[in-house]
């Protein structure tokens, strides 16, 4: 048995398969913006996982002064066994530290988490009753792309770790944890290389710092390497369960500007509710983020977008601290059937009280309820809160849907510009159903995971049917109920467009041909539908919108919505993105004195600057009937 800490990598056998690790691709999504905010996001949402009960979780980000980076002899220690196999051939790095280096780092501490427990001897899955206490330590160092959370947890697929290594230059990190139930030190290493050799000897990618017995890797306990370790890297721990994980040599992006931004724009809900208190150490000084402090660093100037960041802020707090009795709570859809939106769900009440606060611009908060259907067991009633509020200052919507306390970056309602909107899913049996939509990255939730599908009934629609609330409940708003609303100017007509055989020139006396259509005027094309505000054109595989020339009340904006007539039903209910999709071949279009605020799926919302303005939209199939409704304000 070798007491003292090193570097081992295990000697591959002839006949091996051969793999090199990849899971560090997982994080590199364009919901994230950087290898920062992979590693913040992660590092957090592992010790939300292991929180002790009823303890506020608090993170600590530390940059070391310069006089604390190891140099010479006192980085020795922690490279024993490992420069060799990070400059061997193939090993997969290409920024490696000269070896003249100091030993930078970084370090990041959780307290109020039960560390990681569980026998350090466990080298296989072990079957064990649900009272059984997991081993926290067994999975965070032996497995990769294996977890044993419970499905309430963040985590699924155990793969966050992995950004540790990810984020040093020499794809390695220490972890010392202090466990909650014995109060035993360990302290172990890991690095993530490529499968090498070394002296021609082939090695496995994946090595320890540890102390080694018969070849098996197990942690350092010994109080005089521990403690030593401790000092060296200048961990704040002393006595509290929890886990410090250092980076060594990390790369450039991750700088405490960066961790600052990332913690406070992907955990601002738990920061805001008091769950989470991070501390960022750097440059002798230290940048508290709690529930007291994030408008005083946001007041600094800290951020370009400091204000809009600000009132995103405001927007949660008024929600997250408003009593229940004052949400607006809508109608479950029925739980024998796929949800889909309907304004029923929403009631004329509502409408009328959301209706105008939301036109002045104050928030609304609405609680939605929903059925959860697992494949095997009856629907379970959950619900989640929508939190939105009118500002036409933003020059795109704002969107941000947060599960348990984490942002899912990557979601988007197709919300319209001026509207922010703040989705909360805090239920266990909705939150659960997500997670498992979630990729590793927790970034999207997507229909076709494999955790997913087949899990659920129903499970895609309410997918859907979550990240559409926001939208379908600004559409209900907006949308007049019986009289006319003149609060809100509201202005909706739908208008048919006849089969193409049936469309004739009405100065010619004939049909009209395909492609005869000319392009500065209506020559060719029959106007099917008119207004005070719009008139409504055919063309072959198309149809041309233009304004009439009334520019006294000329709506602001409009949304074109078309779908393919159906012989039965709602076309637009029953719409379906193969049909076609505006944003994409082959639909094109023209479009003067008007600019396009969105465009996707079969919607299409124009900003209209003249009242004279036209837009041309081609590409359908000419073999199919096409209805087209436009919903536009006034104001």
């Amino acid at each position: 048995m070798t007491d003292s800490p090193t570097w081992k990598f295990r000697q591959m056998q002839p006949g091996e398969m051969n793999i090199d690790p990849i899971e560090a691709e997982f994080f590199s999504t364009e919901a994230l913006g950087s290898l920062a905010d992979a590693l913040v996001r992660e590092a957090i949402q592992n010790s939300l996982d292991a929180r002790l009960p009823g303890e506020q979780l608090k993170i600590r980000v530390s940059f070391p002064q310069p006089d604390k980076v190891l140099k010479g002899e006192r980085k020795r220690p922690y490279l024993l066994g490992l420069l060799a196999h990070l400059y061997a051939n193939r090993s997969g790095l290409a920024n490696l530290p000269s070896a003249n280096e100091p030993l930078n780092y970084v370090v990041i501490e959780d307290f109020g988490t039960r560390g990681l427990q569980g026998d350090p001897s466990q080298s296989e899955d072990v079957e064990l009753d649900a009272a059984a206490a997991r081993n926290d330590f067994y999975y965070f160092w032996r497995n990769i792309g294996r977890s044993r959370k419970h499905a309430a947890e963040l985590g699924r697929w155990g793969l966050g770790k992995t950004v540790f290594p990810a984020a040093s230059r020499i794809n390695a990190f220490f972890g010392l944890s202090i466990r909650a139930d014995d109060r035993r030190r360990v302290l172990m290493g890991q690095a993530v290389l490529k499968i090498h050799k070394v002296q021609d000897q082939r090695f496995y990618p994946y090595g320890y710092f540890a102390r080694f017995t018969n070849g098996f890797a197990l942690p350092v306990e010994d109080a005089a390497p521990v403690d030593g370790f401790g000092r060296d890297f200048v961990i704040s721990r002393r006595d509290e369960p929890g886990l410090s994980v250092i980076v060594p040599f990390p790369v450039a992006e991750l700088t405490p500007q960066a961790v600052v931004d990332s913690i406070i724009r992907h955990y601002f809900i738990p920061i805001i509710s008091g769950d989470i208190a991070a501390e960022v150490v750097h440059d002798g000084k230290s940048q508290l983020l709690d529930a007291q402090t994030l408008d005083r660093y946001l007041s600094q100037g800290a951020w370009d977008d400091a204000p809009r960041l600000g009132r995103l802020l405001e927007l949660a707090r008024w929600g997250v601290h408003l009593p229940r009795e004052e949400y607006a709570r809508l109608q479950a859809p029925p739980a024998t059937k796929a949800p889909r939106w309907n304004d029923e769900y929403i009631g004329d009440d509502n409408l009328v009280s959301l209706r105008g606060r939301f036109n002045a611009g104050q928030p609304i908060a609405v609680n939605v309820p929903v059925w959860v259907k697992p494949a095997a067991g009856d629907p379970v009633p959950s619900q989640f809160d929508v939190y939105l509020e009118r500002d036409d200052t933003l020059g795109s919507a704002e969107e941000h849907f947060v599960r348990d306390g984490i942002t899912i970056a990557g979601v988007r309602a197709a919300m319209q510009k001026g509207v922010r909107v703040l989705v909360l899913v805090r239920d266990q049996p909705l939150s659960e159903l997500l997670g498992d939509s979630e990729n590793p990255a927790h970034t999207e939730w997507q229909e076709r995971s494999p955790k997913f599908k087949d899990r659920y009934r129903h499970g895609p629609f309410t997918l859907r049917y979550v990240k559409n609330a926001p939208r379908e409940i600004v559409r209900a708003m907006i949308r007049p109920t019986g009289d006319r609303d003149f609060d809100l100017l509201r202005h909706v007509f739908a208008l048919d467009i006849p089969t193409e055989d049936k469309v004739k020139d009405p100065r010619k006396g004939r049909e009209d041909k395909p492609g005869t259509e000319e392009t500065g005027g209506t020559g060719g094309v029959d106007t099917v539908g008119r207004d005070r505000f719009f008139q409504l054109q055919k063309l072959h595989g198309g149809f041309r919108l233009t304004g009439n020339g009334d520019g006294k009340a000329m709506p602001r904006t409009a949304a074109v919505w078309v779908a393919y007539e159906v012989r039965r039903g709602n076309p637009f209910s029953q719409y379906q993105p193969p049909d076609f999709e505006l944003d994409k071949p082959p639909i094109v279009m023209h479009i003067e004195h008007a600019e396009i605020a969105r465009r996707g799926r079969n919607l299409l919302v124009l900003e209209i600057q003249d009242p004279h303005f036209r837009v041309t939209v081609k590409g359908f199939d000419v073999r199919r009937d096409i209805r087209v409704r436009i919903e536009a304000s006034a104001t």
